[in-house]
């Protein structure tokens, strides 16, 4: 009779386990959720300030001015990149982001704009032109004109 209280109590006690486990894996896929969309919108805070430069390089007249927008605007590319990439390996609804993203070296920027517009036009709520958080810092290898 022994035998059967300790199986009995061992069960209950690893039932209890089990739900607390699952309890835990959700609240920590809840989070991972939550972290994904936090990181995507940084991501898409990065691209829209770089179509911004890429517009300000765009209309420049000086070959030399044009072309050190054109790296800033890179440069924030580059910084969308990783944020891009921890969200779509969270959450795939943003894979495309990052694939895109991941063309910015082999591809122009100019033919890319639409795509990375349209991607973050649907991650970011709407009227939200939010700064990259704090502001933009150039490379320093690049120096500004003034």
């Amino acid at each position: 009779m022994d035998r059967r209280i300790k199986a009995s109590s061992h069960s209950i006690s690893r039932v209890g386990i089990v739900i607390v486990i699952l309890l835990l894996g959700g609240t920590v896929l809840t989070a991972c959720g939550s972290s994904a969309s936090a990181n995507a919108r940084q991501a898409c805070q990065y691209v829209n300030e770089s179509i911004s430069q890429y517009k300000i390089a765009s209309s420049q007249t000086n070959p030399a001015v044009e072309a050190i927008d054109q790296k800033k605007a890179m440069a924030l590319l580059g910084s969308a990149l990783p944020m891009a990439a921890i969200a779509a390996g969270s959450n795939g609804i943003y894979q495309a982001l990052q694939a895109t993203l991941s063309e910015v070296t082999r591809v122009p920027e100019k033919l890319l704009v639409n795509a990375l517009s349209s991607e973050c036009d649907q991650i970011l709520p709407t009227g939200s032109k939010q700064q990259v958080p704090g502001g933009y810092v150039p490379p320093t290898n690049i120096k500004a004109l003034s």
